[in-house]
């Protein structure tokens, strides 16, 4: 089902195999509506603004693999990367290939993606409505 025909029916759940997954938007992930906090605005600011081009472009790419729903393959293991910063390499098992990314590990980041792999959410927005949303907070 795509977001729109759910939000034209008053409904943010997309059914999945075992039940019902909420999908999370901006302001939910913000704390704004919701009742769970992954991030604070102010916080993922820094968080948007710490990270290089490379870990930007492949945090986009997870979250449109998590938008799609696109299952992850593999242990999560947290790492450190050289600069000292909390990292995990996520696989997703696209049909054709096996995508790996790295995901600096703050902001959130490590709660949002132990939900999906736990499927008790899915993803409902992109980096960019992310960080505006939070900018203008």
């Amino acid at each position: 089902m795509n977001k729109v025909f759910l939000k034209l029916n008053g409904t943010d759940e997309v059914p999945r195999g075992g039940g019902n997954t909420i999908v999370i938007t901006a302001k939910q992930f913000l704390g704004i509506e919701g009742n769970k906090k992954y991030c604070d605005p102010e916080k993922l600011v820094q968080y948007a603004k710490s990270l290089r081009e490379s870990e930007v472009d492949q945090l986009d790419q997870t979250i449109v693999c998590m938008q799609a729903g696109i299952r992850t393959i593999g242990t999560t293991i947290t790492r450190v990367d050289k600069g000292g910063r909390n990292y995990a390499y996520l696989n997703f098992a696209k049909i054709n290939a096996t995508v790996g990314l790295k995901v600096i590990l703050e902001a959130g980041m490590k709660e949002l993606i132990g939900d999906y792999q736990d499927g008790k959410i899915a993803v409902g927005f992109t980096r960019e409505e992310l960080v505006e949303e939070a900018m203008n907070s």
